[in-house]
């Protein structure tokens, strides 16, 4: 017997589904760079859009599959060089909520892996690169109702071993 697998994803969304702890949520994200990366993008903020699988583990406790897209447009010449970026995350998060999972204020852990994409271009040409790399979040968030909540994280990674590109992300969440 030959198992598919879309069939194994079938089953592995499904069955959360079925047992009633499984929720979809979606985000839109404010994205500000620091340190590097901020002044490779002469200080512009990014925009984002995220997909979300929430699986309930008790009154005080979510486990989170998050992916994001976030993507900055191309900031005007720094050092002679303008820089787009935009990244790929895939990250696990842990929630806990200091009240309960549908209102209140809850705190965010996770690790994940960051895809990223740079374009730098000068006068002598344009350069295109690649990487992917750990990804730290931490951060809090408010649940105003059970469909909509704030977040605030911050998101430590890099692009490589010499350039910082944490991220401050505000987003606002819509659970379906």
């Amino acid at each position: 017997m030959r198992v598919r697998p879309v069939a194994l994803c079938a089953l592995a969304f499904g069955l959360p589904l079925a047992a009633g702890n499984f929720d979809v949520q979606a985000q839109v994200t404010l994205n500000q760079p620091t340190q590097d990366l901020k002044t490779a993008l002469d200080g512009k903020q990014g925009f984002g859009l995220g997909i979300h699988g929430l699986h309930r583990r008790g009154l005080h406790h979510t486990s989170r599959t998050r992916f994001d897209w976030n993507v900055w447009g191309q900031g005007p010449a720094v050092n002679g060089v303008k820089t787009q970026v935009s990244n790929y995350t895939l990250a696990f998060d842990h929630l806990y909520h200091l009240e309960d999972r549908d209102h209140g204020l809850y705190l965010v852990g996770g690790l994940g892996a960051v895809r990223w994409f740079t374009e730098q271009e000068s006068a002598l040409g344009s350069i295109r690169s690649h990487t992917t790399k750990l990804g730290i979040t931490g951060g809090a968030g408010w649940q105003f109702t059970r469909n909509l909540g704030a977040e605030a994280r911050v998101l430590v990674s890099s692009i490589n071993r010499t350039y910082d590109s944490t991220l401050l992300q505000g987003a606002v969440v819509f659970r379906f």
